[in-house]
Parts: structure tokens; C-alpha cells; sequence
């Protein structure tokens, strides 16, 4: 993978966020998950709190936190 495609722009990470908001709130809508719902929900309210750090507005570089 090249340079380029380990970072993610300002731009990136703003359309990243609207994307999870749009899927939550279609979640929230619903009456009742089905448990691998519940547990994206889980994965995705996590991810968009590290998405809505401040540090990251400007881009960020991406790392794989496992063996490859």
C-alpha cells in the first residue's frame, strides 16, 4: 500500500464522521437491533469519538495495530 493511501485528509475524516452520524441516526430509528447491529453501533460510536478528536482535523496517517 502506498503513502498516500495510509493517510486520511481533513476532508476524509469530515465525510468519514457525517457517514457514521447517517448510519446511527438510521439506527436510532429503528425499534430493536439485532445483536450484530447492537455491536457495530458499539464499534461505530467509538470510532466516531476517535474521529472527532480535535488532533485528527488536519489529517491523520493510518497504522495497522495488528500482524499484517
Amino acid at each position: 500500500m502506498n503513502d498516500d493511501a495510509r493517510r486520511l485528509t481533513g476532508d476524509e475524516i469530515q465525510a468519514l464522521k457525517f457517514a457514521a452520524h447517517r448510519q446511527l441516526a438510521r439506527w436510532a430509528n429503528q425499534r430493536e437491533l439485532q445483536p450484530r447491529q447492537r455491536a457495530r453501533r458499539t464499534a461505530l460510536v467509538r470510532a466516531v469519538r476517535v474521529l472527532e478528536d480535535k488532533a485528527l482535523s488536519d489529517g491523520c496517517e493510518l497504522h495497522a495495530s495488528g500482524p499484517q
